[in-house]
C-alpha cells in the first residue's frame, strides 16, 4: 500500500470532521512548526507568506484578497507552481521587516531556516509569525496544510486541497503497480555530488512512485543528502537515475551534466545509462514540498512508465 492511500485518507478524514462542524474560534494559541505557541488573536484577514511553500498552499486555499504579499521566488517559474497563476496585483516581498511592519500583515508565515533576528523584530511589532518545518511525506504535508485551513479559519479551502492531492495521486495507481513490479532502484544524483537520503521529500516522492531509493540505506548528512561517488553509483548500479533540470549558474549548465554523467566511461555499465533510464526533474518540481508533490510524483510515474518493455 502506497503512503498517500487509506491511512492518510482516514487521518485527513478525522482532522477535517473536527474542524469543519465549526468555525475556528479565536483567540487561538497553537504551536507552529517548531514547537513554539503563537496567539491569533482574531480571523485572520490579511496573511503575509514568507516561503514559497506556504505560497503555492495559500494561493490555492484562500481567497486572494487574504494574501498581503508573497515571496519574490512564487513569481519565478524555474522555482515556482504558481508563477502563472498569481493575481498581476500581487504583492511580492521577501523577509523585508520595514515592509512587512508596513503592511502589517494580521500573520505572518515564516521558514524554520528564516533570519531569527528578522523574525524577532516582526514579533516584537505585535505580529504573530508561524515558522513552517519542512515536511517530508505526503501525510506530514497534508496534516500541515489542514493545520494552516484550522489557523485561518478555512478549514473547506484546506479539504479541497488535500482532496485534489489525494485525487491526483490515486489517478496514477496503475501505473505506478505496474513500476513497483519491475523492483527498480533508483538514485537522484547533482552537481554537488549526493543524493537525497530517506529523510527528504525526494524519498516520498519515490514512495509514492513504486520505486526503490538505492540511497536509502546510507548515512545521510546535512539536509538528508547522502555523498555518492562514482565508485558508489557502480556498487548500488541503479535502474534509473535522476539529475537536475536546471543547475545556477550559466544556461544550459543541467544539459551539459546530464551530457557528462550519460557519456562517462566510469558509469557507462550503469543499468541506468545503458538502458537510457536518465531523467532530468524540472526545478519547481524537485524543490516543491508543497501539494504539488503530486505534480512531482505525476512527472516520475509517467515518465518512468514510459520505459517499460
Amino acid at each position: 500500500m502506497l503512503r498517500f492511500s487509506n491511512a492518510v485518507s482516514a487521518i485527513v478524514t478525522v482532522c477535517c470532521a473536527s474542524f469543519l462542524f465549526a468555525e475556528t474560534q479565536y483567540p487561538l494559541t497553537i504551536l507552529d512548526g517548531m514547537g513554539q505557541e503563537i496567539t491569533v488573536k482574531k480571523a485572520p484577514k490579511t496573511i503575509s507568506s514568507k516561503t514559497l511553500f506556504t505560497d503555492e498552499i495559500l494561493l490555492s486555499m484562500l481567497d486572494k484578497q487574504q494574501i498581503s504579499s508573497l515571496t519574490n521566488l512564487a513569481s519565478e517559474v524555474t522555482y515556482s507552481n504558481i508563477a502563472t497563476i498569481i493575481p498581476e496585483n500581487m504583492p511580492l516581498l521577501d523577509l523585508n521587516v520595514e515592509a512587512i511592519i508596513g503592511n502589517y500583515p494580521d500573520l505572518v508565515f515564516a521558514a524554520n531556516w528564516s533570519d531569527a533576528g528578522k523574525i524577532e523584530q516582526i514579533k516584537q511589532a505585535g505580529i504573530p509569525v508561524y515558522l513552517v518545518n519542512t515536511p517530508f511525506t505526503v501525510e506530514d504535508i497534508q496534516a500541515e496544510i489542514i493545520k494552516l485551513g484550522y489557523i485561518l479559519n478555512a478549514e473547506q479551502g484546506a479539504a479541497d486541497v488535500v482532496a485534489q492531492m489525494n485525487s491526483q495521486l490515486m489517478s496514477y495507481q496503475t501505473l505506478v503497480n505496474d513500476i513497483k513490479a519491475q523492483n527498480w532502484v533508483a538514485l537522484d544524483y547533482n552537481t554537488w555530488g549526493t543524493s537525497s537520503g530517506v529523510d527528504t521529500t525526494w524519498q516520498a516522492v519515490l514512495d509514492n512512485s513504486g520505486i526503490i531509493n538505492g540511497s536509502a540505506a546510507y548515512e545521510q548528512g546535512a539536509f538528508g543528502q547522502v555523498a555518492m561517488s562514482k565508485e558508489l553509483i557502480i556498487e548500488v548500479d541503479p535502474d534509473i537515475l535522476f539529475l537536475p533540470g536546471w543547475i545556477y549558474g550559466e544556461d544550459g549548465a543541467a544539459k551539459a551534466f546530464y551530457q557528462q554523467v550519460i557519456a562517462d566511461p566510469a558509469l557507462s555499465n550503469v543499468k541506468a545509462i545503458k538502458n537510457g533510464r536518465v531523467y532530468q526533474i524540472p526545478e519547481n518540481l524537485r524543490g516543491t514540498y508543497s501539494q504539488y508533490l503530486a505534480d512531482t510524483v505525476g512527472y516520475v510515474v509517467n515518465s518512468v512508465h514510459a520505459s517499460i518493455n
